[in-house]
């Protein structure tokens, strides 16, 4: 757990967008794991616990979205992590582009650029075919393009 809470939390955050729900929830993925001990000890448990993890954000974002009810900011991730790499998107924007994307295409770019898993590795994660990794990371990443775009011309 200590070596993985981290990484796992920050995962959370970027998934649900509101830092008390994440660690609800890295705690109940825990919890879960705790219990089938004996069984994912063996293999690879951070991942395990990751796939937990990551469904439970995805369910927990159905049921906000049912519910509309306001989440926090990434800028909460900040106080975990620290600030944001230098480049690219302006945190503001990444919040509102990340925040706009159905549940697993933000699932999908959190795991590939935040936790850096390979194809393979998203697809065990989240129980669908690495067809379905890439088309929900082309998807996601067309939006976010296509952000950037309207905020250059936004600018101009």
């Amino acid at each position: 757990m200590a070596a993985t809470a981290g990484r796992l939390l920050r995962t959370a955050v970027f998934m649900v967008y509101d830092r008390h729900l994440a660690e609800d929830l890295l705690q109940i993925a825990y919890e879960r794991v705790a219990r089938r001990w004996r069984r994912v000890a063996s293999g690879n448990p951070e991942a395990y616990t990751r796939r937990v993890l990551v469904n439970l954000a995805i369910d927990e974002k159905k049921r906000r979205s049912r519910r509309d009810t306001p989440v926090g900011s990434v800028a909460d991730l900040d106080r975990i992590a620290g600030p944001p790499p230098a480049g690219g998107l302006a945190g503001g924007d990444l919040d509102e582009v990340l925040r706009a994307l159905p549940a697993k295409q933000r699932a999908v770019v959190v795991l590939r650029y935040w936790c850096d898993l390979s194809e393979h590795e998203i697809a065990e994660t989240l129980g669908v075919s690495r067809g379905t990794v890439k088309s929900h990371t082309a998807r996601a990443m067309a939006a976010l393009r296509e952000h950037v775009r309207e905020g250059r011309a936004h600018e101009r």
